[in-house]
């Protein structure tokens, strides 16, 4: 959310700052819009896009440990602890969950 805010404010500032200064000339004041609005697109763009990848990221960490939870399961009749979901993971792939 707060990034959101932030990305949001960012491009509004650009927009409108691009604004003020070109009143004097209808043609950079066009220009400027263009500019403004061009770069606002870019940035929420390119923040969708990586929020996209990090939810994609999170959904397939949830799906390989709810696997090892119900593979484990089936070996040993009870689910794992956190701790050991966590350790085989970090053994697995290298990084936290």
């Amino acid at each position: 959310m707060n990034k959101t805010l932030t990305a949001a404010a960012l491009a509004a500032t650009m927009t409108f700052g691009a604004v003020a200064p070109a009143l004097a000339n209808g043609a950079a004041s066009t220009r400027n819009i263009l500019i403004g609005g061009a770069a606002a697109a870019i940035l929420v763009t390119n923040y969708n896009h990586k929020v996209r990848a990090k939810r994609e990221q999170q959904r397939e960490s949830t799906r390989r440990q709810a696997s090892y939870r119900q593979s484990f399961y089936q070996r040993h009749g009870y689910y794992p602890t956190d701790a050991q979901v966590r350790s085989w993971y970090v053994g697995q792939y290298g990084v936290s969950p």
